[in-house]
This record gives C-alpha cells, structure tokens and sequence, in this order.
C-alpha cells in the first residue's frame, strides 16, 4: 500500500513538472509568434507604395505639362513605371487582388511602355494617360487605406488574443510551479520528520542498549563483588578461628602470620573498593586529572614502595626498575598515574610465575615518556589482547585468580584523561608487556 502511494505521489508530481514545461512552451511559442506578428514588412505597406506610385504620377504630369528637358522627364517615366511594376508583379499584387482593386489598376502599367519618350512616344498621348492615371490612383487611394488598416485591426486583434494566450500560459505555469514548490516543501517536510523519527528511534534504541549494558554490568559487577568479597573474608574468618580455638596461648609466630594473611586479604578488599569507586567517579564525570610536571621515574619508587606494604604475597621484590640517570618528566596527574602503574604492576605479579621477575624501564619518546611493564607469564592471545581493556573481561585460565577484571580498563581511562595511553603487546621471548605513555613535559 506505500509503495502504491508512493508511485501516485511520483506521477502526480511528474504531472504538475510536465504540465509546468508545458505551459512554458506553449508561453515561449506564444511570445515568439506575437514578435513575429509585431513585424512590419516595408513591401507588405500599400499606404506607402500606392502614395508612391500616385506621388511619381503626378510629378510626371507636372514634368509634361511645364515642358521640362527629355532627361528629366524619362527620369520621371521610369521612376512612375518601376513603382506601377511593384504594384503589378510584387507582393502588393496579392493585396491589391484581395481588396478587390487588381483589375481596376490593370493595364495601366504596359499602357505607360507602350508611351515610353524614349521611343518617340506623343507628349500630349503620354500626358492624357499619366493624368488619367492620376484621377485612377487618386479613386483607389482611399479603398487602399481602409483595406490596410482593416488588415491591421484584425492584426491587432490576433497579437491581444496571443498576448492574453501567452500571459495565461505564464500564470498557469507559475501556477504549476507553486503546485509542485508546494509539493516538494511537504515532501521534505516529511522526510525531515521521518529522520526526526528515526534519530529519535536510534537514540531510543541506543539509550535502551546503554540501560541494557548498564544493567549487565551492575549484574556482573554484583556477580564479581559477590565472589571476590567472599575468598578475603573467608580468609579472614579462617585466620581468626585458627587465632580463637586454640586452647593454650597463641605463639608471637602464628599471630603475625595471621596477621600477615588478614591484611592481605583486607587491602584486595580495599583495593577492590577503591576501583568500584573510581569507576563510578568515573562514570559520573567527577575525576578531574590535576596536570604538573613529575618524574616518572619517582613515581615507578613511590608505587613499588607503597606494594611492598601492601601486597606480600605477590613479592613485589620480583619488580626490577632498570637505572637511569636521565630525568623523565612527564606532565601528568600523579595520584592518577600512580592508579595505573599500581593496576600494571598488580597484573604482572599476578600472572606471572612466582620465580620470575618483573621487569620495569622508563624511557621517552619525542614526544611521550614511557613506561614498560614486563612479565614472563603465559602472555595473551591477539585476540585476547583485542579485549583485554573491556569491562569485567578476564583472559582464559585466569578466573581462579583474584581480580575485578576493571584494573585495565581503568588504567586506559585514566592514561587518555591524561593525554596518555595504555597498550599491550606480547613480550619477546614469553610474557607480556604494558606500555604506559604520557605526554612530555613542554619544559624538560
């Protein structure tokens, strides 16, 4: 049924733009026949050729009678003659025919040749006939005039009906071109209100996969918090019912070991909320980077100082920072910056074997300075690494491992906030590598 609509709109509106060419033409035709009517034609003017030869006429006959030298007089003769030839055999016959005067006239012009002064001809002869020549034109004049000027009323008459032709032709075209200015206007009035519609279906359809996304991610992040608050509080329920069921006294060893394991367990804890925290901040627009100059390298010490505290099981002794004498100023937020290498040197440790070191070089580019963050893991596959920065994403083998599956995507939106970027690369030789490069400090 729409497509059917669609093709009457499309031969209506072909209709009105044929119909408007139409009378275009018709008005173009129209105009064109009115100048050519509006044309004069000098040999078509009898007034003026019949005053002529009637003119001609009388002069001869005024030569003859004040006897007037034989040039002068010839001259006048052929003067006379060629005007009565143009009235005879030119276009002025066919008007002389219609108006009922042709034969009146007739003979009139080899009368005169028969009269010619060059052959010896008789003045007085020559002079009768010239002067009854004159008496004939002088008759036919006025029919001449009102036979014109019939002729030119009836040619007037046809130029109003083409002018009144071509000026409705004109209207009804304009007409036509309102019709169609008209359809067209409706025409993209409504397929401005189908985008209209359909930006507004995209975005409803965009809003729902958010809330759709939106709504898996706070069920997977339930999930997550679920599983990883429960491995430390077990852990911490464990250390403290060991400490209490024993019946004698508690030796100095096993209280700091428990004690060792409970804070571990308490600081994934923390670490774990404090990376739901950001990411809300996050999300809310409410993480503002404080940009200054800082040396990188500081940074690098100050995060494996605060993990060595924090983090013994992991042995954050294994990170071997390579010397370097060169300042590496970058200009960066150093609470944010240290988010992302504390997040970086977490998943090294985590994901690599426990005898291997991790190792840790700052450098600088033209235009970065870079951290390298290497470990000799199991690594990750292309396409692992493709999805290593999506939320909650956990590579294959490694969900008996403690993590939230944000660390990354953290760390990347915390690194492109700063200008910077986070990447991950395969390690030669076996591992992986992560990358963090931030923009170089203008003045360094």
């Amino acid at each position: 049924m729409t497509t059917r609509q669609e093709w009457i709109r499309y031969l209506g509106l072909g209709g009105l733009v044929l119909i408007c060419l139409g009378l275009l033409g018709l008005a173009a035709w129209q105009l064109v026949q009115l100048e050519r009517q509006m044309r004069i034609d000098a040999t078509e003017n009898m007034i003026w050729v019949f005053g002529q030869a009637q003119i001609e006429a009388m002069n001869l006959a005024l030569a003859l009678s004040d006897e007037m030298p034989p040039q002068q007089i010839q001259t006048r003769f052929d003067v006379l003659l060629s005007r009565l030839t143009l009235l005879e055999e030119g276009p002025q016959r066919r008007f002389l025919e219609n108006a009922g005067i042709s034969e009146t006239l007739a003979g009139w012009r080899s009368g005169l040749l028969a009269l010619d002064p060059m052959q010896g001809a008789d003045p007085a002869a020559l002079r009768a006939h010239v002067t009854a020549l004159v008496a004939a034109l002088r008759g036919k004049a006025s029919l001449v005039m009102s036979y014109e000027w019939q002729i030119q009323a009836e040619r007037l008459d046809r130029l109003g009906r083409l002018h009144r032709l071509a000026l409705v032709s004109v209207l009804g075209a304009a007409l036509a071109g309102l019709g169609l200015a008209a359809i067209l206007i409706d025409r993209e009035r409504r397929l401005m209100r189908g985008r209209l519609d359909r930006l507004r279906a995209e975005k409803l359809a965009g809003d729902l996969e958010r809330e759709r996304e939106t709504s898996e991610n706070n069920r997977r992040f339930a999930d997550l918090i679920a599983h990883q608050l429960r491995t430390p509080l077990a852990v911490i329920d464990s250390a403290m019912h060991r400490l209490t069921r024993r019946g004698g006294p508690v030796s100095p060893e096993l209280v700091s070991e428990k004690v060792a394991v409970s804070r571990e367990a308490v600081a994934r804890l923390v670490k774990l909320t404090d990376t739901a925290l950001m990411m809300s901040r996050l999300e809310r627009d409410a993480v503002l980077p404080h940009l200054s100059a800082h040396d990188l390298r500081d940074l690098v010490t100050s995060v494996i100082d605060d993990l060595v505290v924090t983090a013994q099981d992991r042995d954050p002794s294994r990170i071997r920072q390579q010397a370097q004498a060169a300042p590496m100023v970058a200009l960066c937020d150093p609470a944010l910056t240290g988010e992302i290498l504390s997040n970086l040197f977490c998943n090294a440790l985590l994901y690599s074997p426990l005898d291997c070191r991790v190792d840790v070089e700052v450098s600088q580019s033209p235009t970065h300075i870079v951290c390298r963050v290497e470990d000799r893991g199991r690594g990750m596959s292309a396409e692992e690494i493709a999805r290593a920065f999506d939320r909650f994403y956990r590579g294959s083998g490694h969900e008996t491992l403690p993590g939230s599956g944000l660390g990354l995507t953290l760390a990347r939106h915390l690194a492109r906030m700063q200008g910077g970027e986070v990447s991950l690369m395969p390690r030669a030789g076996g591992g992986l590598a992560a990358a963090l490069y931030l923009p170089r400090e203008v003045s360094a």
